[in-house]
């Protein structure tokens, strides 16, 4: 029907689109060009979101509502699964201070928070390399009011770092890194000939501690 009419309108020399319906015409060819110009870039911005969650793990329990209350019960999931978790590390701290300390003598760092792989001993006080590789050692030492004390850092035998503090209830810290085997023995003790003076202090004010991790 359709082509037949418009065949008798171009032979009578009549045939006129309304000027209306042309301009709608080329508002929906804008229109759908801007509207493909949108899908390409949330296609580009879903790709970015996809190659940036690879690989990584997928908990959707986690967001689940629990039926009792219709709440999210994220930390209660967290409780009840264990997520995956590798490398080596440890951390421990003083619980008490350290009265008189002579010394020569290993300071035990006996609250443990993190101890990945089980190297660290919260009763001798040693952080045995589970594994050979090279690793981040950190020492805090807190002293008394007016008093000092030095602490050495020793792998075996070796003393690879040393820190002194002194006076007002200062905290001083010792950073070493360090390649070690597996098997070597890794503590920190006072000063074999300048034992310090008084106690190693360790409170809720200030932390006493010993950490390490593996870098690679």
């Amino acid at each position: 029907m359709w082509p037949l009419f418009l065949i008798g309108l171009l032979v009578s020399g009549s045939l006129s689109i309304p000027l209306d319906l042309e301009s709608r015409l080329v508002d929906l060819e804008r229109k759908f060009e801007q509207q493909l110009l949108v899908n390409r870039r949330l296609q580009g911005e879903l790709t970015v979101i996809r190659n940036s969650n690879r690989g990584l793990p997928l908990y959707p329990s986690l967001l689940e509502e629990d039926p009792a209350d219709g709440s999210h019960s994220t930390d209660k999931r967290l409780l009840q699964q264990e997520l995956p978790v590798d490398g080596i590390g440890f951390y421990a701290y003083m619980s008490t201070d350290e009265p008189d300390p002579r010394g020569h003598h290993t300071l035990v760092y006996d609250i443990i928070q993190t101890n990945l792989g089980q190297g660290y001993n919260k009763n001798t006080g040693v952080f045995t390399v589970p594994k050979a590789g090279l690793y981040s050692l950190t020492w805090s030492t807190r002293v008394a009011c007016h008093l000092a004390h030095t602490t050495e850092l020793v792998i075996n035998d070796r003393i690879l770092g040393s820190t002194y503090a002194y006076c007002g209830y200062n905290t001083v810290t010792g950073h070493v890194v360090a390649t070690v085997s597996q098997g070597d023995v890794i503590f920190v003790r006072t000063h074999s000939t300048s034992p310090g003076q008084g106690a190693i202090k360790s409170n809720e004010f200030g932390r006493s501690a010993f950490s390490g991790f593996l870098i690679h």
